[in-house]
């Protein structure tokens, strides 16, 4: 059942990719022109297929510092996206890179990775993950313009036709994420729309930057984007997995240690079938293997939901997982909150408002500072009775619970806000 289930999705997927790739060569359905706005060029010329035309453009990119970078990929149908389609852009040229006709691109890479080239993403990690497996090396010099919109106030996650409308008032598009990239010819509409992904964010990043400076978030940006140049980040993380398909059970030390071996010996089989993990496996598959621990390779295949092209292939690995004493080196078990009695909700929401306007009062999206389920642990770990501390989260964001709610929390001074231009605000900045 599970693998029928995941069939009809990828079948649904290919057939959603095919109507788009078909409606994007028809006539009379392109974008309109591009808005004559500065530091926005105009032209989308055709994808560079040669490594010399990829050179100069290179080359010119080099000259500015800056410029925008974004992928086209399919990433439903193997182990690692397939790379279709590179847009770069500055604010005086806009490029497409065909990497099924260009096949070294260490060039560009190289790029990447120079601390002294501003690289401008939108939502990149997935963009920036071939530059670590490829080269070994992460980028070296990243702005996500994502990231810097919840910095000065807008909504986390922002979407990028939002935040080219915001700050540009250009109607960018609805893009067409799910076409079929890996095929040739693209059409003009196609390329418009790849090339819209980079287009304006030299423009969106000249004014984010301003407003940054102003409201003295820029370092915090920085800080928060050299996630994406953090190798670790790129690699992948069994314990998050098991994590999330742990939910709130409660796991014997030993059966974490086991669904963590069988992540790994999923992810192996994998790779080496190139597939996505859990197009080889469903979740429930790995859930089931835990629970009922079959002891040889016909136990295996027998099991629901589990391919049996997996189980003769790859069933001695997942075997030897359930088998092995091997105790994966763990963080402590995943803490299981105690449901909140009424009280307990009413004092968590109550925390949440406050640290949710103070955030909305300072310019920060409050999904990019925590969450409630982070403030709720950190409240029902508190000593009954005494005076609240801010919570203890890293960086910039432990910076800014103790300098805007440390006194609120510790029951010193009144939280004051403001209602400015139809938005909270801080009484200090009111006046501006």
């Amino acid at each position: 059942m599970a693998s029928s289930k995941r069939s009809s999705r990828g079948r649904s997927r290919t057939r959603h990719r095919d109507r788009q790739h078909q409606a994007s060569h028809d006539e009379g359905n392109g974008p309109g022109p591009v808005p004559d706005l500065p530091m926005v060029p105009k032209e989308t010329p055709p994808p560079i297929t040669t490594p010399e035309a990829l050179d100069a453009v290179l080359d010119h990119i080099r000259s500015e510092g800056t410029f925008a970078y974004d992928t086209e990929f399919i990433g439903e149908e193997t182990y690692f996206p397939q790379l279709c389609l590179i847009q770069l852009g500055t604010s005086q040229q806009v490029h497409l890179v065909d990497p099924m006709a260009i096949t070294d691109l260490t060039p560009l890479w190289e790029l990447i990775i120079d601390p002294d080239i501003l690289t401008l993403v939108h939502a990149g990690h997935q963009d920036l993950e071939p530059i670590y497996r490829i080269m070994n090396t992460p980028a070296a010099n990243v702005i996500d313009t994502q990231i810097a919109a919840g910095l000065v106030g807008m909504p986390y996650p922002c979407s990028l036709n939002r935040l080219i409308l915001t700050e540009t008032g250009a109607e960018s598009g609805k893009g067409m994420t799910f076409t079929r990239w890996d095929n040739r010819p693209l059409s003009e509409m196609q390329c418009r729309y790849a090339a819209d992904d980079v287009r304006y964010l030299p423009l969106v990043w000249s004014q984010l930057e301003k407003k940054l400076t102003e409201n003295g978030h820029l370092d915090w940006v920085r800080e928060e984007c050299q996630g994406l140049c953090e190798p670790a980040s790129y690699r992948p993380d069994f314990e998050a997995q098991s994590n999330r398909l742990q939910r709130n059970r409660t796991m014997r030390t030993v059966q974490r240690a086991m669904l963590y071996r069988l992540l790994v010996a999923r992810d192996e089989s994998a790779r080496e079938s190139n597939v996505p993990p859990r197009t080889l496996m469903a979740d429930e598959v790995v859930m089931g293997l835990l629970k009922r621990k079959p002891a040889n390779i016909d136990d295996l295949a027998a099991m629901p939901g589990m391919p049996r092209p997996v189980a003769r292939r790859y069933g001695e690995r997942f075997v030897e997982a359930i088998q092995s004493d091997e105790m994966p080196k763990l963080s402590g078990p995943k803490t299981r909150l105690a449901e909140e009695t009424v009280e307990q909700r009413v004092t968590i929401d109550s925390l949440w408002a406050a640290i949710t306007a103070a955030s909305l009062a300072g310019d920060i999206s409050p999904a990019l500072l925590s969450s409630r389920s982070h403030i709720a642990a950190w409240y029902l770990r508190q000593p009954a009775g005494a005076p609240l501390t801010p919570p203890e989260l890293p960086g910039w964001r432990g910076q800014f619970m103790q300098d805007s709610l440390g006194d609120f929390l510790a029951g010193e001074r009144t939280l004051d806000l403001s209602w400015h231009q139809g938005r909270l605000s801080r009484p200090d900045r009111a006046t501006e």
